[in-house]
C-alpha cells in the first residue's frame, strides 16, 4: 500500500468512525432500564410477537401482505373482536348487532373496492388470523368485511359532514338537517432548528376521542414489511392504518395529524385508510408523503398533517380538504403566526381556502371566515413564546400535561425525538395526559356496559426492540394456514346470513 494512502487512512479514520456512530441507529441499550418490557408477557406467532408495556400493547408482524396479517390477527383476536363489539354499539346503543350491520354494509357499497390490493391482503391475513384464534362476530367468525369495516370506521364516522359539504344540485331544497358539531379531536406540535433546545426534530401528538375507545387505542404496531419501509405507529386491533394518527419509518419519515373541519366526499376516491398508509410505508421525503396522502383523495376524515423528516431536519404543515390544500414548509421559511421553527394543530383549520371547502351547503357561512384562535390554539402559541429555542423532552412532556391542551377526552400523549426516531421509538403515556382519573359518566355506563375509569399510566419508551430474554408463549391455536388465498378483484363478500332483528 503506497504511503500516502497508509497516511490519509490514519488521518480520515476518526471521522470515518464518528460518522459510522452518527448513522447507527440507536439500540435497545439506549433505553432506560425503567422502560423495558416484562419479557413474561410476550407472546409469539412465526415472526409476529406481541407484549405490554406501561399500559401499552406493542406488536410486531412482518413479512408479505397476508402472512404479516395473519400474525396480527392470531395474536390481537380477542382485542378485535372487543373492538367490533364496540363500533356496533357506537353505531347502534340500542342495538349493536344492527349497528355493526350498517357499517358493513356502508364498508361494502363504499370503500371495499377503493382499498389498495396489497392492504386488503393484509386485512384478509388479519381476519384469517383472527378467525382461527377464535374471534367472532354473534355467531360466526370474523371475516375480512369486518377488518375493512374496522379500518374504515373513521371515514364512514366523518360521512354525514361530508355529504353536508358535498354539492347535489337540490342544494335550495334543504334537504339535509344541519349537521351537530362534534367534540374536539387530538393536540400536535412539530419543532425543529431555531425552536428546539438542540436543533433536532421533536413531534407530538395526543389522542382525543370517547372513553370507550380507551381499550382500542394503545397499540404500538412495529411493521416490517417485505416492500418498503420499515415504521412503527399508534393503532388499533386490526389495523392497517393509525387512523389516530402518529407514525415513524425506518427512512426518517414523522407523521402526525389534527381533524379538521369535514370537506366533501368523492366516492370515485380513494379512503385515506390505505392513502396514509402507504405514506408511511413508501415515502422517503415530504414530497412523497404529500404525494400519497393527496394522490385519489375522497376527502373523508379532513385533516392537518404534520410531517418531518429528520434526515433533512424539514418540517412541514399540511392542511388537506378533498380539493384543496395547503402546505407549509420550514425549508422555505414559510410559518403560521411568526413561529419560526414551530407548527401545531388543534382542530382549527388555517387556509381560508380549507375552511371555505368544509362549508355545509345549506348553512350560511359565517361572518368571520378567516382564522382566529382558539382557547388551544393560544395555549400553542404561548408555549411557543415561552420555550421557544428550548423545546426538548422535558417541555413535551409539561406541554401534554396542559389541561388547555389535554382536554378531558384525552386519551394519550406520545412524542418523539430525532434521536428515538432512528430506532422507531417514542415516548409514550398512555390514559389522561394530565394524571387525572377520567371516570365514565350516566351516558356512558348506559351505552357501553361493563366500561371502566381509565387512569394515567408513566411515561414510558416504546421501542421495535423484542425484549432480551424472553421467553415467548405460542398464540392460541397456532395452526399455520396451508396455503396463502388466491386474492380476486374485486372481492365477493356476501352478507352475513340470518335475520334481521
Amino acid at each position: 500500500m503506497p504511503r500516502f494512502v497508509r497516511v490519509l487512512l490514519v488521518v480520515l479514520a476518526p471521522c470515518l468512525l464518528i460518522l459510522l456512530v452518527a448513522l447507527l441507529p440507536a439500540r435497545a441499550a439506549d433505553i432506560p432500564e425503567a422502560h423495558k418490557p416484562d419479557p413474561k408477557t410476550v407472546q409469539k406467532h412465526d415472526e409476529g410477537y406481541r407484549y405490554t408495556q406501561a399500559g401499552w400493547v406493542v406488536l410486531h408482524i412482518e413479512g408479505d401482505p397476508y402472512p404479516r396479517g395473519y400474525q396480527h390477527g392470531k395474536l390481537l383476536s380477542a382485542e378485535i373482536a372487543k373492538y367490533i363489539v364496540t363500533l356496533g354499539r357506537e353505531r347502534n346503543t340500542k342495538d349493536p348487532t344492527e349497528g355493526w350491520r350498517t357499517v358493513r354494509t356502508l364498508t361494502d357499497a363504499l370503500f371495499l373496492r377503493k382499498l389498495d390490493k396489497e392492504f386488503l391482503a393484509e386485512m384478509k391475513g388479519i381476519a384469517d388470523g383472527a378467525a382461527d384464534a377464535g374471534a367472532t362476530v354473534g355467531d360466526r367468525k370474523v371475516d375480512l368485511l369486518d377488518i375493512a369495516a374496522i379500518n374504515v370506521w373513521q371515514e364512514i364516522d366523518t360521512l354525514e359532514s361530508a355529504l353536508a359539504a358535498t354539492p347535489t344540485g337540490v342544494e335550495k331544497l334543504k334537504l339535509t338537517a344541519p349537521v351537530q358539531p362534534k367534540k374536539d379531536h387530538c393536540s400536535a406540535f412539530v419543532a425543529t432548528g431555531p425552536a428546539t433546545a438542540d436543533g433536532n426534530i421533536i413531534l407530538g401528538h395526543i389522542t382525543m376521542f370517547g372513553l370507550h375507545f380507551g381499550p382500542h387505542v394503545n397499540f404500538w404496531i412495529d411493521c416490517k414489511p417485505t416492500k418498503g419501509h420499515r415504521f412503527a405507529m399508534q393503532g388499533f386491533p386490526g389495523a392497517v392504518w393509525s387512523s389516530q394518527d402518529y407514525y415513524m419509518n425506518a427512512d426518517g419519515i414523522l407523521l402526525c395529524e389534527t381533524t379538521i373541519d369535514q370537506t366533501p366526499f368523492d366516492p370515485t376516491g380513494e379512503p385515506l385508510t390505505t392513502r396514509s398508509r402507504k405514506a408511511i410505508q413508501y415515502s422517503s421525503s415530504i414530497d412523497d408523503v404529500v404525494k400519497y396522502l393527496s394522490q385519489n383523495n375522497n376527502g373523508l376524515y379532513s385533516n392537518e398533517w404534520l410531517i418531518a423528516d429528520t434526515k433533512t431536519n424539514e418540517i412541514a404543515m399540511y392542511e388537506l380538504g378533498t380539493k384543496k390544500s395547503k402546505l407549509w414548509r420550514s425549508s422555505k421559511n414559510e410559518w403560521f403566526a411568526g413561529t419560526k421553527g414551530f407548527y401545531w394543530g388543534c382542530n382549527n383549520a388555517k387556509d381560508l381556502d380549507v375552511r371555505l371547502e368544509a362549508t355545509p351547503l345549506n348553512e350560511k357561512a359565517p361572518e368571520k371566515q378567516g382564522w382566529e384562535p382558539d382557547n388551544r390554539d393560544k395555549a400553542w402559541l404561548k408555549f411557543y413564546e415561552k420555550q421557544n429555542g428550548k423545546i426538548d423532552v422535558d417541555s413535551a412532556k409539561a406541554v401534554f400535561a396542559l389541561e388547555e391542551l389535554a382536554l378531558p377526552h384525552s386519551l394519550d400523549a406520545k412524542f418523539t425525538t430525532t434521536k428515538l426516531a432512528k430506532d422507531l421509538a417514542s415516548y409514550a403515556l398512555y390514559g389522561p395526559p394530565t394524571g387525572k382519573e377520567w371516570k365514565p359518566n350516566a351516558e356512558d355506563n348506559q351505552n357501553h356496559p361493563g366500561i371502566k375509569s381509565l387512569i394515567s399510566h408513566p411515561w414510558t419508551v416504546l421501542t421495535i426492540n423484542a425484549p432480551a430474554g424472553a421467553v415467548a408463549r405460542e398464540a392460541k391455536d397456532t395452526k399455520k394456514p396451508e396455503k396463502v388465498p388466491t386474492i380476486p378483484t374485486p372481492w365477493k363478500i356476501p352478507e352475513t346470513p340470518g335475520p334481521r332483528r
